[in-house]
């Protein structure tokens, strides 16, 4: 035997599916907080979601670089400080030594503080901070120098590349965040000769007229250092406006994210109050509807074109 629903039961049908599906949905926004999980919940929206992830994700990664470059221009800064303070305590020792009327046995023990310094300006030039040299340029995985007192400026360069690390910001701008030791320490001409401000090269020199007893030698190698600690000051500025650099840039970082997460926000997050409300109402309706369906299976007729 056939039977034939009406127009109005098949609407009734209808209804009841449909606030089925909106207490469904409803549900889903309030347990996720989401109104986009899908691309069939709002299509229009999806291309646009996708790349506001992408970018917060680069986005992301470029805080992780900037703050790894803060902690390196943190501790190359710091280290600088220290070989400055070092050369100026060198310049001390050697005003002592210049001194005509220091004994033969006070130079010895001058020497002695000399050769310590410069063993500390080496240890310098081999800052690591998380198994990278920071002051070894491009060849970052070896220490840029060692002592070798056979050498005519008492070290020994272990790698010569120069540095090319820059940090790029949200904008694209790159920020140039290295030196190396052979930049800072160890300037030298296009002939290889060491240039006014080489640190090494005015404490090799202070250490060998130190330990030969020659004052005329050491007065000259004070004034050396004295160039050498001018020019270390020069190269803690660099850092420091890199410093500031990777300070400001950031903030900017940060500030874009927080744009990039509130436009993803209005996108793709539910109104949670609103989709609460929704879901009270449609559970409403569907009692009601369900409501109606009982007491059409008290009527014989019509609970026959219900099936």
């Amino acid at each position: 035997m056939d039977f034939t629903i009406s127009a109005s039961a098949q609407q009734y049908l209808a209804d009841l599916n449909q606030t089925q599906a909106q207490i469904q949905q409803a549900q889903s926004q309030v347990s996720s907080g989401l109104k986009v999980q899908q691309p069939s919940d709002d299509p229009s929206a999806i291309a646009e979601i996708l790349q506001l992830q992408t970018t917060m994700a680069q986005n992301q990664q470029i805080q992780t670089n900037l703050g790894g470059a803060s902690t390196e221009l943190s501790t190359a800064d710091s280290s600088l400080q220290a070989a400055i303070q070092a050369v100026q305590s060198a310049i001390s020792i050697g005003e002592q030594g210049a001194n005509g009327t220091t004994t033969a046995e006070t130079q010895t023990q001058l020497a002695q503080q000399i050769a310590g310094i410069q063993q500390t300006l080496v240890g310098i030039t081999q800052t690591n901070v998380n198994g990278r040299y920071i002051f070894s340029g491009d060849q970052d995985s070896q220490p840029p120098y060692q002592l070798d007192a056979t050498q005519p400026e008492g070290v020994r360069q272990l790698v010569t590349s120069g540095s090319t690390r820059v940090i790029t910001d949200a904008t694209g701008t790159s920020i140039a965040v290295a030196k190396t030791a052979q930049e800072i320490f160890d300037p030298k001409d296009g002939s290889g000769n060491p240039t006014a401000g080489n640190t090494f090269a005015a404490i090799n020199s202070l250490l060998t007229a130190l330990q030969t007893n020659d004052t005329t030698g050491v007065s000259a190698a004070v004034t050396s250092l004295q160039s050498a600690s001018s020019y270390l000051n020069d190269q803690l500025a660099f850092y420091g406006e890199a410093e500031n650099q990777i300070s400001t840039a950031t903030t900017l970082a940060q500030q874009f994210q927080l744009q990039e997460k509130s436009n993803l926000s209005d996108l793709q997050d539910a109104n949670l109050p609103a989709a609460a409300l929704e879901l009270t109402q449609a559970q409403t309706q569907q009692q009601a509807e369900l409501s109606v369906a009982a007491k059409i299976q008290q009527e014989p007729n019509l609970f026959s074109l219900l099936g």
